[in-house]
């Protein structure tokens, strides 16, 4: 896809009217914070909610059941412990505050403002220019379609996040525990965050079972340490059935090159996945692929500002 152009000189601005900078006027559902370095979602404060449903029982575990064991069995063991919920609570900030790869929105144009390109109303009955048309992809035949609120036809994979309110590259889908629309640029952190998750949930587990039994020359458990082993044992097991069941998930995913929405959507049909390379390949693509930049440089001025005219 085309970048964005800030290189154009800006028109003269007048003295007394300070420059605004993009992210100040952005027309989508997204948040700013750091004056315009992170980008959130809408919900944001889920993302909060969400690093705290890991670092408070870490911190129980930290407290009453690591200790113990790096005593008695090795120190290797409080390491872990400390190093596996700082990655978790990392890659999902990571996430929860990067741009997903969001489509810069064109201005409207003569077709679109003279009812020649559909506007979502009922009463659009006869266009000249049709609501999808189709492009080949590998030699397969991809519909994609005209959005009338970003004014452009969606490039192949991407989808307008109806949460956040814009086009996303890559769209796989909105999750409601990161606060944010998952996509191209942030969907490799958010693997990372759930395959995280999904390793703690075991390790506090397996470490707080462990526990339980006693160890020779050492003391055996008191109920001060029991209680809180019984608990975390409880939480993580009900917890890894949601965060393993989707690191199965997207594993599958990533091995046959969809995306959530792609799955759900175009699951029962008959014709193959266009963008289906092999196992390999589409684990390289994912794991392996450089990020690319973001379309929108949320930190330039206003009237430096172009959009891209085609992507």
């Amino acid at each position: 896809m085309a970048s964005l152009n800030v290189e154009d000189p800006a028109p003269p601005v007048h003295p007394c009217k300070r420059r605004l900078r993009i992210y100040e006027e952005w027309q989508g559902n997204e948040r700013f914070f750091c004056w315009g370095y992170l980008v959130a979602g809408p919900n944001w404060k889920a993302s909060i909610g969400t690093a705290m449903l890991i670092s408070a029982p870490a911190g129980i575990f930290l407290a009453f059941v690591a200790p113990y064991m790096g005593l008695h069995v090795h120190i290797i063991i409080l390491v872990i412990s400390c190093i596996l919920p700082v990655l978790a609570v990392l890659f999902l900030m990571l996430t929860a505050c990067r741009d997903p790869g969001i489509i810069p929105r064109q201005d409207p144009d003569p077709e679109y403002l003279n009812g020649q390109k559909p506007s979502g109303s009922s009463d659009d009955v006869v266009k000249r220019t049709p609501a999808t048309c189709e492009v080949y992809v590998n030699n397969q035949r991809v519909v994609i379609r005209y959005n009338d609120t970003c004014h452009f036809y969606q490039p192949p994979r991407a989808h307008h996040c109806s949460v956040n309110d814009n086009c996303i590259e890559r769209f796989d889908h909105h999750c409601p525990w990161v606060g944010t629309t998952i996509g191209l640029r942030n969907y490799r952190t958010f693997l990372l965050f759930v395959y995280t998750s999904s390793v703690l949930c075991l390790y506090v587990f397996g470490v707080c079972y462990t526990s339980l039994t006693p160890f020779p020359h050492a003391p055996f458990p008191v109920a001060a340490q029991c209680i809180p082993a019984l608990v975390l044992m409880g939480y993580t097991f009900l917890f890894f059935w949601f965060v393993g069941g989707l690191s199965v998930f997207h594993a599958y995913l990533v091995a046959t090159n969809q995306t959530t929405y792609e799955n759900f959507r175009y699951n029962h049909d008959s014709r193959p996945n266009p963008y289906d390379r092999g196992v390999l390949l589409n684990c390289a693509e994912v794991w392996c692929s450089p990020v690319p930049p973001p379309k929108v440089p949320f930190r330039a001025y206003v009237d430096e500002f172009k959009p891209p005219s085609e992507f």
